[in-house]
């Protein structure tokens, strides 16, 4: 019987944190060989992959509702990184807090920028006071640990991730909200690699 060939992990930098949406794109693509490195923002995601602290990066570039993620792009471009594949997911956005908490409990709600953007006419009809932060996805673990007047407004695989529960949800402006992510690499990523990579990507 032939043996099972043992499929090299990647640590693969992007922004955010357990059950976000950069991580399901890493997993989607890469699969078993996908070893997540969470970081607080796109431009740490791009300079830790230039300076050749992880292997790859997944990096959101454009968004249906948004248009073009310029702080994401502008990583790729400033280290001239290698785009290798694109992914495109469906994203919703939903209203998470710690078991027993009302919405009249509220004081803030924590949401990334680009959540924020997409999910405007939820904001608009909003009461509560809204903060943005580069990274919700961090702050989740705090949240569900220590606050009982805090809600997070992301992706269900972050409240998922925490043991949130949903107040309200989906609220993003468009059903069909949808957001292409870049699986990068350094620029002397050699061609046998990328050619694993991309056959990985595309089964």
């Amino acid at each position: 019987m032939p043996q099972k060939q043992h499929r090299h992990p990647y640590k693969v930098a992007y922004q955010g944190g357990p059950g976000c949406n950069s991580e399901r794109a890493g997993i989607t693509l890469l699969h078993d060989q996908f070893f997540g490195w969470p970081l607080a923002s796109f431009a740490e995601v791009a300079a830790n992959l230039a300076t050749g602290q992880a292997d790859l990066a997944i990096l959101p570039v454009r968004n249906t509702t948004t248009g073009e993620i310029r702080d994401a792009l502008d990583g790729i471009r400033a280290f001239r990184l290698r785009v290798l594949h694109e992914l495109t997911l469906r994203i919703e956005h939903w209203l998470m807090t710690r078991p027993g908490v009302r919405m009249a409990d509220l004081r803030v709600v924590l949401a990334h920028p680009q959540v924020i953007a997409q999910c405007s006419r939820w904001m608009r009809r909003n009461t509560v006071p809204v903060r943005a932060v580069d990274d919700g996805a961090r702050h989740v673990a705090e949240l569900a640990r220590f606050r009982c007047d805090t809600a997070i407004l992301g992706p269900k695989g972050i409240g998922e991730a925490a043991g949130l529960y949903y107040l309200e949800g989906p609220v993003q402006d468009d059903p069909d909200n949808r957001t292409t992510f870049a699986l990068v690499a350094r620029p002397d990523m050699d061609d046998k690699t990328v050619k694993q990579l991309l056959a990985q990507a595309a089964a």
